[in-house]
């Protein structure tokens, strides 16, 4: 009796050993189609967004610069010399002697030339239209800092000192050569 209790301990030992490589068997060529099923889904991810880029590619090479085009371009670019910090300084003279009313006025004068061209984006790529939006905030940002200085008493003082900021290749002037790629690539 006890040497069939021997055989059986072995037995059940071999048969939890068998069980125990179908297991790890199992396991380690699940893990290896999966690690492929990954891969696959991947590739096929990676060459989806080949294919969309290129049909944007080519969406953008075979659009023609229709009159409505052609105006959207010529008034973004009118919008970006209107808020270039330069000339939107000299064009607009100080409404007071406080510097905040001019500083006031001018982000003023810039947020509605921006509104009023704001359906322009329906005819621009992405990227041209974040570097007008960037140039807008830009622009702000220099009149708001410009104006904190404690230097500054007044709006001549501030006007005088927003003349002497000068940007080369200014957040503008990059937006401006943007729209004059795109532009050309239509025509």
């Amino acid at each position: 009796m006890f040497s069939n209790f021997t055989v059986d301990w072995k037995e059940s030992l071999l048969i939890l050993l068998g069980l125990i490589i179908i297991i790890l068997l199992f396991y380690l060529f699940n893990r290896k189609s999966i690690a492929q099923e990954k891969e696959a889904k991947r590739l096929l991810k990676e060459r989806f967004e080949k294919e969309q880029f290129q049909t944007q590619i080519s969406n953008v090479s075979t659009r023609k610069a229709t009159p409505q085009i052609v105006q959207a371009y010529e008034r973004l670019i009118i919008l970006m010399e209107r808020i270039d910090l330069q000339k939107l300084v000299v064009r607009v003279a100080p409404i007071s002697q406080l510097k905040q009313d001019y500083a006031s006025f001018l982000i003023q004068n810039i947020d509605q030339e921006f509104d009023f061209n704001i359906s322009q984006q329906l005819y621009v790529s992405e990227e041209a239209w974040a570097l007008i939006s960037t140039a807008k905030q830009t622009i702000i940002q220099q009149i708001l800092k410009t104006s904190l200085k404690e230097d500054i008493k007044d709006a001549q003082k501030l006007q005088q000192e927003l003349l002497r900021i000068h940007n080369s290749g200014s957040v503008t002037d990059l937006a401006k050569n943007r729209l004059k790629q795109e532009f050309n690539s239509l025509v």
